[in-house]
């Protein structure tokens, strides 16, 4: 079971339009158990393209490139290959929830 805050690589396959797909690093945002294994997280991608809402990961992680805060997305881990990689520092793990929460006010 993943928490809030690890970094892991999961399949976002299929996808439509505009969202990020393929296996890519993740990162978890729910501490709360949800249904059937599932979770919400954020896809992480190495084309920095200075969108707002991005957190850009630095030295202390060595998954690489930014975090997309505003492609919040649930899915079902017990459906979709996945595992852990690391947990991001807590000060970036703010970072994210704030802007999220920028989203949905």
């Amino acid at each position: 079971m993943y928490k809030r805050g690890d970094i892991i690589m999961v399949n976002f396959n299929p996808t439509k339009g505009h969202e990020q797909g393929n296996f890519r690093p993740a990162l978890i945002l729910n501490d709360l158990l949800l249904p059937s294994d599932m979770n919400v997280v954020v896809p992480i991608t190495t084309k920095k393209k200075s969108y707002p809402l991005e957190v850009e990961l630095d030295d202390r992680t060595k998954t690489q490139g930014v975090i997309l805060c505003f492609q919040i997305r649930t899915i079902d881990l017990h459906a979709k290959a996945s595992h852990f990689v690391e947990r991001l520092p807590d000060d970036l793990l703010e970072v994210c929830v704030d802007y999220i929460k920028r989203i949905l006010e």
